[in-house]
């Protein structure tokens, strides 16, 4: 009984395969590298909604429903955020990065400011990001030309990310002087202040892209709890794409439980273990 039960899962992993196949040859989202753990679990929820029992059903389902490719990306690419998601992340990059930052900057005479938020979800931590660079500069930020990139995969509806208007569930969190100063009464819900909000670009963008380097010489990249719905060699790949588009020093944010590769930490100083904060030093 137990050896049919084994036969059955290799014969589903095979069908899975093929449908991961599919989906990238038709719709151009790759998924054949993330944990199958995690495909599995919400490939089935979605199954479950458009009403198929098989990955075999659900093939012939986009067959027949082209506009589902979408949903199914939203569906793996599940995306939670919050703003300063994790507080003491944010803080040691305050302390630790952009002092540093700012110090190469002033001895190579640059004033451009190029960070990136790899899996901007709702658009909450790139506005930290913002807010978090105005709040450390000051009345020194006119000095700066900042821009701060943010991309995701999946259906991102740009122009409510860049309307930057969140509900007051969203902002509870935030401390009041925080709130005060940089977001907008707009009717029950809060607007992210026009400045702050002109300082991101938002982007669809699929880190796991075999295409160029998207963004190159930025000065610090935060890819926070992403990493962790890729299998090992998917990681490596990505890993090293945002290595590459790190300028020299630059600064590397990722989630409190990733970790970069052996091969990787060999070229990175870690700045802050528990905040995984990394520094590349070296061309």
């Amino acid at each position: 009984m137990l050896k049919m039960e084994s036969k059955v899962t290799e014969h589903q992993e095979a069908v899975l395969d093929v449908l991961l196949e599919k989906v990238y040859r038709d719709s151009g989202y790759d998924f054949r590298g993330y944990r199958r753990g995690t495909v599995t679990r919400r490939l089935g929820r979605r199954m479950l909604t458009t009403g198929v029992k098989t990955y075999l059903d659900y093939m012939h389902f986009l067959d027949s429903h082209p506009e589902e490719y979408e949903r199914f990306a939203d569906y793996l690419t599940i995306k939670v955020s919050s703003f300063f998601r994790s507080p003491y992340t944010f803080k040691q990059v305050a302390a630790l990065v952009i002092p540093q930052l700012l110090q190469s900057k002033k001895k190579q005479g640059d004033h451009c400011l190029k960070f990136w938020s790899a899996g901007c979800a709702h658009g909450e931590e790139p506005y930290s990001m913002a807010i978090m660079l105005a709040d450390f500069l000051g009345e020194e930020r006119s000095h700066y030309d900042i821009a701060i990139y943010a991309s995701d995969i999946g259906s991102l509806d740009l122009n409510k990310l860049r309307s930057g208007i969140y509900s007051a569930s969203d902002v509870e969190g935030l401390p009041r002087s925080l709130l005060d100063t940089y977001f907008l009464p707009e009717g029950d819900d809060y607007e992210v202040r026009e400045d702050i909000r002109q300082m991101v670009r938002f982007f669809h963008f699929d880190l796991t892209s075999t295409l160029g380097q998207p963004l190159p010489g930025m000065d610090c990249i935060f890819c926070c709890n992403v990493l962790i719905y890729f299998q090992r060699q998917l990681q490596e790949r990505v890993l090293e794409k945002l290595y590459n588009s790190l300028a020299v020093p630059g600064y590397l944010v990722l989630g409190e439980v990733e970790t970069p590769t052996t091969t990787l930490l060999e070229k990175l100083e870690c700045l802050d273990s528990k905040a995984k904060i990394y520094k590349r030093v070296r061309t």
